[in-house]
C-alpha cells in the first residue's frame, strides 16, 4: 500500500519540476513550462492526455493508463515495484488532475487528482445486477470526487505536504457496506527533483458489515527515506496503534502497538534486505477460548537478489512458463539467503494460565548451482545445493498444551527434543543432501 501510494504522489510530483525565479508571473510561466516538458514525458511512457484547459492561474486535464507495459517499465523506474499483470488492472483507468499556479503563500504549485472512470476490468466484469449495482453506486462516488488527494508543493520547491479526502460512504446491496476512512495527510521532502522521504499518517480506516464482520485500523504512521541512488535503495519505519477485526458470530482479534522497520540496497546489481517488527500483544477471542499473546518479535534478512532478473519479472508475461523459468534461476544464481534472526513469542495468557512462548531461528542457503529445474524434477539431487538451519525451543508449558494435538503426537514419533533449561529444543539441519533433527538422520 505505501509504495503505490508513494507512486501515485511521485507521479502528481513528476508533473512539476521548477525552478524559482523572482515575481509570480515568471514563475508561473516557468512552471507551465515545465510541466508541460513533464506531460510530454508521460505520454511516451504509457500515459494519455486528454481534455486539457489551461487559464492563467490554472488548468485541467485528464491522465489515461494506456500502455500497461511502458507504464510498468517507468514506475519500476521510479522506485514503484509493480508487475505487468497488476499494471494491466489500470488499463482504463482514467484521473482528473487540477492544477493551481501559486495558490497560497506556502505552494507554487497544487494538484487536486480523482479518478474519474474505472479500470475496464471492472466495468466489463459487472455482469450480475448486484454488481452493476455496486458499481454504480462507485460511479456515484467517482462523480462526487470522494476519492481525492490534494498535493502542494512549496516555493521552493524543497518539500510537499497534502492530504487525502475524508471517506464515508454507504454501500447498499444484499447486506450494507460502510466504507470509512479519516484525516490520511502525508508530507515530504524533494532533492534533485525527485522525493528524498515522505512521512504518511491516518486516524482510522475501517469496513464494516452490519451483524457479519467489523475491521478498523487505527494510529497508522509511516516513514520513507531514500538512502542511495536508486529506487531499492530506502528506509522504511511503520507504526500502528491497533488493529480490531471481529467476524460474527464467535471470533475477535485486537493487535495493539505494531511497529515495523525494513532497510533495502543494492550493490553490484545485487540486492539485500532487512525486516524487524514486534506487536505488543494479540488478544483472541474464538466461541469460548481466550487468548492472549504477549511481544510478538519478527525479523527477517535477505541478500544476494539479482536486480536485473527481478526487474524483468515485474515487465513478464505470466502465461510464458519457460520465461518466467529462466527469470527466476536467474533470480537465485547468486547465492540467494534468506535468515530469520528470531520469530518469538514472549508468553501466552490462557484460562488464566501464564505460559511461557518459544523462539524460533532459521537461516536457508541456496549455492550458486542451485537449479531450480532441478528442485522440481530431481528433488533429491538439488537439495545437496541447499543449506538450511532451523533452531526451535518451546517453553515445557506450552510444549505440553502443543502436544494435545493429535498431529503433534504424530509428529513427535519422528521428531524427539532435547530437553534444555525447561524447555524442548529442536534443531533441523539440512547439509549436502543429508537431513538431521537434533542429530539425527531423517534421510
Amino acid at each position: 500500500m505505501k509504495k503505490l501510494g508513494l507512486g501515485v504522489i511521485g507521479l502528481i510530483v513528476m508533473g512539476a519540476i521548477y525552478y524559482f525565479t523572482v515575481g509570480s508571473t515568471q514563475l508561473t510561466a516557468e512552471l507551465k513550462t515545465q510541466v508541460n516538458t513533464q506531460l510530454d514525458l508521460l505520454q511516451k511512457e504509457g500515459f494519455s492526455i486528454q481534455n486539457r484547459e489551461v487559464t492563467e492561474s490554472q488548468e485541467h486535464f485528464s491522465l489515461s493508463f494506456d500502455n500497461s507495459q511502458k507504464i510498468t517499465h517507468f514506475l519500476n523506474q521510479h522506485g514503484v515495484q509493480i508487475t505487468l499483470e497488476d499494471a494491466k488492472l489500470f488499463k482504463g483507468l482514467t484521473l482528473g488532475v487540477d492544477v493551481h499556479y501559486l495558490p497560497d503563500t506556502y505552494t507554487s504549485v497544487s494538484f487536486d487528482t480523482y479518478p474519474t472512470s474505472l479500470p475496464a476490468v471492472l466495468s466489463s466484469s459487472a455482469s450480475s445486477s448486484k454488481d452493476k449495482h455496486i458499481l454504480a453506486q462507485i460511479e456515484n462516488m467517482l462523480e462526487k470526487k470522494s476519492f481525492l488527494m490534494h498535493v502542494s508543493i512549496n516555493k521552493l520547491m524543497t518539500g510537499f505536504k497534502g492530504h487525502l479526502k475524508d471517506i464515508e460512504e454507504l454501500f447498499q446491496n444484499e447486506k450494507e457496506i460502510q466504507l470509512t476512512m479519516k484525516n490520511m495527510t502525508f508530507s515530504g521532502d524533494i532533492q534533485d527533483d525527485a522525493i528524498s522521504s515522505i512521512k504518511q499518517e491516518l486516524q482510522t480506516f475501517s469496513v464494516k458489515v452490519p451483524d457479519e464482520m467489523f475491521i478498523i485500523f487505527s494510529g497508522l504512521t509511516s516513514n520513507y527515506k531514500v538512502t542511495g541512488e536508486t529506487p531499492y535503495d530506502y528506509h522504511t519505519q511503520y507504526s500502528m496503534d491497533s488493529i480490531t477485526m471481529n467476524i460474527e458470530p464467535d471470533l475477535n482479534i485486537v493487535a495493539q502497538n505494531m511497529t515495523m522497520t525494513s532497510t533495502s540496497l543494492l550493490k553490484d546489481t545485487l540486492l539485500s534486505g532487512t525486516m524487524t517488527s514486534k506487536i505488543a500483544q494479540v488478544d483472541i477471542k474464538d466461541n469460548d477460548q481466550a487468548y492472549t499473546l504477549n511481544t510478538l518479535v519478527f525479523d527477517i534478512n535477505a541478500g544476494n537478489l539479482d536486480v536485473n532478473a527481478f526487474e524483468k519479472l515485474q515487465q513478464a508475461n505470466v502465461n510464458d512458463e519457460k520465461y518466467m523459468n529462466e527469470l527466476m534461476q536467474q533470480f537465485f544464481s547468486k547465492g540467494v539467503y534468506i535468515e530469520i534472526p528470531v520469530f518469538s513469542i514472549e508468553n501466552i495468557e490462557n484460562k488464566g494460565k501464564n505460559l511461557k512462548g518459544f523462539t524460533l531461528d532459521a537461516k536457508i542457503t541456496l549455492d550458486k548451482t542451485f537449479n531450480l529445474l532441478a528442485l522440481e524434477t530431481h528433488p533429491m539431487s538439488a537439495l545437496s545445493t541447499i543449506n538450511a538451519d532451523l533452531n526451535l525451543i518451546l517453553s515445557n508449558d506450552l510444549f505440553s498444551v502443543v502436544m494435545q494435538q493429535p498431529e503433534a503426537m504424530m509428529a513427535l514419533m519422528v521428531f524427539q527434543p532435547k530437553d534444555i533449561n525447561n524447555s524442548k529444543a529442536f534443531e533441523l539441519k539440512l547439509k549436502n543432501g543429508q537431513f538431521t533433527v537434533n542429530g539425527m538422520s531423517m534421510m
